[in-house]
């Protein structure tokens, strides 16, 4: 049984505004679970982005049922399938990865999905739906963003870009990971230029260490030219 029938049984009045309102907190719940278990591995696309690309996609289809239901010659999902894949190409160009391999511009590539979304809605005359759409998208950004950044703070996992002087300090380092009780979880995208070497750890640290005191520590370490948190 729909949700909005539910509602209904127990006396309810579902207009279509609060349809459209009840499906789009919906899908923002959901994929804030799925967004914010991807802040918790620290990668790139995380509760923010998972936000806006769910209630976007919600927001397209819930516009292609109501063009459906406005005329019957209409394809619900021919709206999707052309408009917003026209987007994902603009959305592409602002995803960067910068010197040092921090992923930037995804957040900004679902919210130029969002807007063309949120155009459709306010095109077709779906009024409530497009606030009930731009507070939900602003809630997430603004206060998905402090989330994260609280969170990856204070997690036991953080991501460093380590750039050394040479290869042979590699060894050193681990040696260094090892007797300040930090265990290394993943290793990316490392690459050697000369005799520099450069990758992307993810360390496992204990609860009490702070990441600034970790990226100083790292830094001031022998043989690192470059660290940082990203």
């Amino acid at each position: 049984m729909a949700m909005e029938q539910w509602l209904t049984s127990l006396g309810f009045d579902v207009t279509f505004g609060t349809s459209v309102v009840l499906r789009l907190l919906t899908a923002a719940v959901l994929s804030g679970i799925l967004g914010f278990e991807r802040t918790r591995k620290l990668r790139a696309a995380g509760l923010r982005t998972y936000i806006l690309v769910c209630v976007g996609s919600a927001m397209a289809m819930i516009t292609g049922l109501h063009a459906s239901e406005l005329s019957n010659h209409v394809d619900p999902t021919r709206i999707a399938a052309q408009v917003l894949s026209g987007v994902g190409f603009i959305g592409a160009g602002t995803i960067m990865i910068t010197g040092y391999h921090r992923v930037r511009g995804i957040t900004t590539a679902a919210g130029l999905w969002v807007s063309a979304c949120l155009g459709l809605a306010v095109g077709i005359g779906m009024y409530a739906g497009s606030f009930a759409m731009l507070i939900i998208t602003l809630s997430s950004v603004i206060i998905g963003e402090k989330v994260q950044t609280r969170y990856i703070a204070r997690s036991n996992l953080m991501r460093l870009y380590i750039l050394f002087e040479d290869a042979e300090y590699l060894r050193s380092f681990l040696a260094f990971l090892k007797s300040e009780n930090i265990s290394i979880r993943d290793f990316e995208q490392p690459y050697i230029v000369g005799k520099s070497f450069a990758a992307t750890f993810i360390l496992k640290v204990a609860a009490n260490q702070k990441h600034i005191d970790i990226v100083g520590k790292i830094s001031a370490h022998d043989g690192i030219a470059y660290a940082e948190e990203v």
